[in-house]
Formats: C-alpha cells, structure tokens, sequence
C-alpha cells in the first residue's frame, strides 16, 4: 500500500510539473487543466496543484471556480503566499478590490527570505489596486515601501510606472480639496454685519 501511494504521488506530481509547464511556457490553458485535474484526483488537497488549478480556470474565464479553488488552498495553507496573490487577481477581476488589497497585504505579511521573488509583482498589483480605489497617497506609501525590498531594476520599473502618476493624482486631489474648502467670498461680501 505504501508503495502504491508514493507510485500516485509520484504520478502527481509528474502532472503537476507538465500541467505548469503547458500553462507557463506554452499557454496551453487547456492542455494544463486536463493535467491538473489529473494531479488533483490522486492528490485533492495538494495546494500547489489548487493554486495552479485557480490560476488556469481563472486565465479561462472561469473566475468563481478559480476563487473556490484558492480558497480551498488557503483552508488548508493559510501561510501560502501564492494562494493569496492569486486570489487577489481574481477578486480584482470580480470588482472586489478592497478584498483584492487585503489579499495583498496578506500575502505581504507571509513573504519569507525564499519567496522574495513574489514581492515586484505583489507591490505592482498593491499599487494598481489603491489607485482603483482612488487612495493615492497608501499607493506612494507602498510605493515608498518597496524601496526597502527591491533590487534595482525591479524598483525602477516601479517608480517609472508610478512615481509621477501618483504625484499628478495627489497633487489634482489636494486642488480639488483646497477648492472646496475656500469660502466664497463673492457671497459674503454684501453681507454686514450685525
């Protein structure tokens, strides 16, 4: 019995490398959820292949099965950064982006020293999901973050993208604001006193 389940675990996981491979390298959307769904049937409650299976019925259009995927991966991984960035992508999608950001911040909270390489895309989406939310002053603050975490060229591509974007935004708001704020004085001016 024992050998038996390694030979299925091993089948698993052969699945799950080529499923990856086909939706990565190849977007054979298809061809890889054929193979994860293999992988998930010898093994239901791998949360690699769950993540991998959101992220392909997600890339199909597939979104509430995508989130009922990731979900299940985050019951039973609750420290698995990855589940998390995916399933902010599809709350995005859903016009859920106040739960898209907590994902986010989530996922930030889980990053170790080995996952560093999720921070680049998890500060971009953080960034694009507080400017759909019209809160652009936490997005130069995230952005300001991510000068403590990110390698040179990745930052670059953040503050290029960025920098001057929310400064534009931050400075057509304070306008805005300072506009509403100022009395009318054309109003008052016929006005004496008591």
């Amino acid at each position: 019995m024992q050998l038996l389940k390694k030979v299925l675990n091993f089948s698993a996981e052969r699945y799950l490398k080529t499923a990856g491979d086909l939706f990565i390298y190849h977007s054979d959307y298809h061809g890889a959820l054929e193979l994860v769904e293999k992988a998930l049937e010898t093994e239901p409650n791998d949360t690699r292949a769950l993540v991998l299976y959101g992220d392909i019925l997600f890339c199909l259009n597939r979104d509430g099965e995508a989130l009922k995927a990731l979900n299940k991966a985050i019951g039973l991984n609750p420290q698995m950064a990855e589940a998390y960035i995916s399933k902010a992508g599809v709350l995005e999608v859903m016009g859920k982006c106040r739960e898209a950001l907590q994902c986010c911040r989530q996922a930030l909270q889980l990053i170790n020293r080995s996952k560093q390489y999720l921070l680049p895309s998890l500060f971009d989406q953080q960034i694009i999901l507080l400017i759909r939310l019209k809160r652009f002053r936490e997005a130069q603050q995230v952005l300001e973050k991510a000068n403590d975490y990110l390698e040179d060229e990745d930052l670059d591509y953040l503050m290029s993208s960025y920098k001057s974007l929310l400064e534009q935004f931050c400075q057509k708001r304070a306008q805005a604001q300072a506009k509403t704020i100022k009395p009318n004085l054309s109003i008052v001016q016929g006005v004496t006193p008591l």
